[in-house]
């Protein structure tokens, strides 16, 4: 007999439905990446850094394709999971698509929904999805025993810290936030403005450090050429045994765990896996490091 699951859990499980939302907003963050904002009849429930997810199935014009892609798999297309960059005290649930892109000979199949989402779902567009759950939250008994929270994000990881320090700020929670975010180029920065305006209200409450690897911060405040490094992260984390850490960007996907499981080695760590061994390596235990990666 399997054990009963706890409270906890079963609340989470309670709170995950089904919600028909219509797109209020369209927002172009960078040339591949949308936010998407929705709004419904009833009111949103969530924690900052929950996700949603959204079936593919449910867009009469993927039919064919996603039929197509099944009989090639001999399986089912599963739903996506996207992140909320919104707080709930927002009036909109907002979501970060950046579009996935197919790499022959690395991608074993071409992307589905993020085009379509990324690129051609207009104001007014209906859709379902289901939400919200996740771990990759604020603990509930954060105050008292964190002075730091780190936000080390590449890419689109970026989106749930905005709707995690969005909500902490709200909130008034007593926490300096520490935002390490690394991007290509200027270009690809996610959420620019957002950030720059949190840090213009909350000087003394948050700090932005741009890595770009790909160019010279130029005219960029808080910017740095280069990755994120673990002298960076000595650097700003103040006291290692009162810090929360949460790392979001790539990560090891389950087609390079078959590949590298077929060949018999180990797969390549990226930017999750990296961060969170140099997280531990700075003095954060697992306890204090949380982790969500896509890919």
């Amino acid at each position: 007999m399997a054990e009963s699951a706890p409270a906890t859990e079963k609340r989470e499980r309670r709170r995950v439905r089904e919600l028909e939302v219509v797109v209020a907003r369209v927002r172009r963050e960078t040339a591949d990446t949308t936010s998407l904002f929705f709004a419904a009849d009833e009111p949103f429930e969530y924690e900052a850094g929950h996700f949603c997810t959204v079936d593919p199935h449910q867009f009469s014009v993927l039919k064919h394709f996603i039929a197509h892609l099944e009989d090639i798999k001999g399986s089912k297309e599963k739903p996506r999971a996207y992140s909320l960059g919104s707080a709930p005290h927002e009036e909109h649930v907002v979501i970060t698509v950046k579009e996935e892109t197919y790499q022959s000979g690395e991608t074993p199949y071409p992307p589905v929904l993020s085009p379509l989402l990324a690129h051609h779902t207009p104001v007014g567009t209906r859709l379902v999805i289901s939400g919200f759950t996740g771990a990759y939250t604020i603990p509930p008994d954060a105050v008292g025993r964190i002075d730091q929270v780190v936000h080390v994000c590449a890419g689109s990881g970026i989106v749930p810290s905005l709707g995690i320090i969005k909500s902490s700020l709200h909130r008034g929670e007593p926490f300096r936030h520490t935002l390490l975010y690394s991007s290509k180029t200027r270009q690809d920065i996610i959420y620019y403005q957002d950030f720059e305006e949190l840090q213009r209200q909350h000087p003394e409450q948050i700090e932005v450090v741009h890595c770009l690897t790909r160019e010279e911060p130029t005219g960029l405040r808080g910017g740095r050429r280069g990755r994120v490094t673990k002298e960076l992260l000595e650097q700003v984390i103040a006291d290692p045994g009162r810090a929360l850490a949460f790392t979001c960007g790539p990560g090891i996907t389950p087609h390079e765990r078959k590949v590298a499981r077929d060949r018999g080695v180990e797969p390549t760590p990226r930017f999750v896996e990296h961060m969170v061994a140099l997280l531990h390596e700075v003095g954060l235990d697992r306890k204090q490091v949380k982790q969500e990666s896509w890919g």
